[in-house]
């Protein structure tokens, strides 16, 4: 973006921020993160801002918590980066701006109403009391639905209309976006026919700070640490590895392949072996819907289903 339009941007994201509760300077760090191609660290926001260490650090801190940017760590120093989930992080900070500024306000309202000695004081008291229990449940339902539209995945009868591979592993990034940075994400899939689509999806979330497994055909003994290799890219490596408590789990295809994968009682079985107090998200990956034609939609309870034509 030229120096001309940077300046531009920042002001205008420096308005929004006057206008909402994380303040102009936020948005201003926000937007610079933002128009930049890579992670940086603070000492490059405060040379690119102008802004002091003191208040980069407090603003950092703040866009962490509303869920608008993400942290990662290169060569030992932390660098940051945007969340690309605006859905998720507007629902976040929606979420927040209730609970933290609104909802304080009516429980002490609460509190205080026998001490209120005003009738119309109390009345209108009273009548905003009533305003915030209408307004709760609106909330509750407004972050189920950003929460159903971040888990969302493209069918295959779009994925087939649209660009192939891109929209494939972009479908997939989209139905992991509500996990957290840093989330563990385990594949299952069968030996040497899945492996590849992998590591391609694990190189399609590489910023999100995941710690990611491979279990080959359902055998969690088996699990093997996903790692990023230099000037590779994502490979499945010889080093065992945890599977327990992920956060989600992503079946693949190949494994209802007969002679390459295992019935769909042995992922059952995995994805109750490895489940914790919290139960896994599962996502499942296919192509020419093997999934629907082997039964596996009607045996494993998925919570996403991506599916890919492949067409000539």
């Amino acid at each position: 973006m030229s120096e001309v339009v940077m300046p531009e941007v920042l002001d205008a994201l420096s308005k929004i921020g006057g206008q909402w509760e994380l303040g102009e300077s936020v948005w201003r760090v926000w937007g610079w993160i933002l128009l930049h191609s890579c992670p940086v660290s603070q000492k490059e926001i405060e040379e690119g801002t102008g802004y002091s260490s003191g208040l980069i650090t407090i603003n950092v801190q703040k866009l962490k918590m509303a869920n608008m940017i993400n942290e990662t760590s290169m060569g030992g120093d932390k660098r940051y980066f945007v969340n690309t989930s605006l859905t998720d992080a507007f629902g976040t900070f929606s979420r927040r701006f209730f609970e933290d500024n609104i909802k304080p306000v009516i429980a002490l309202l609460s509190e205080n109403m026998d001490k209120i000695e005003n009738a119309k004081v109390k009345n209108t008291c009273c009548e905003l009391i009533n305003e915030y229990e209408k307004l709760n449940p609106m909330v509750l339902v407004f972050s189920s639905i950003i929460e159903d539209i971040n888990t969302r995945a493209i069918t295959g009868e779009e994925m087939r209309e649209r660009n192939g591979i891109v929209d494939f592993t972009g479908a997939f990034r989209n139905s992991i976006a509500d996990l957290n940075y840093g989330s563990k994400v385990v594949f299952t899939g069968s030996v040497a026919v899945c492996t590849p689509f992998i590591e391609l999806l694990a190189y399609t979330v590489r910023d999100r700070g995941f710690k990611m497994l491979y279990v080959p055909r359902a055998d969690a003994n088996e699990a093997r640490r996903i790692k990023e290799i230099e000037h590779i890219g994502y490979s499945v490596v010889d080093e065992k590895a945890d599977p327990k408590n992920p956060d989600a789990i992503v079946v693949l295809g190949g494994l209802a392949l007969p002679k390459f994968g295992c019935s769909p009682e042995d992922v059952t079985r995995l994805i109750e072996e490895l489940s914790g107090e919290k139960k896994p998200k599962v996502i499942g990956v296919g192509f020419m819907n093997i999934f629907e034609r082997a039964g596996w939609d009607k045996k494993l309870k998925f919570d996403t289903l991506i599916d890919e034509a492949v067409v000539k």
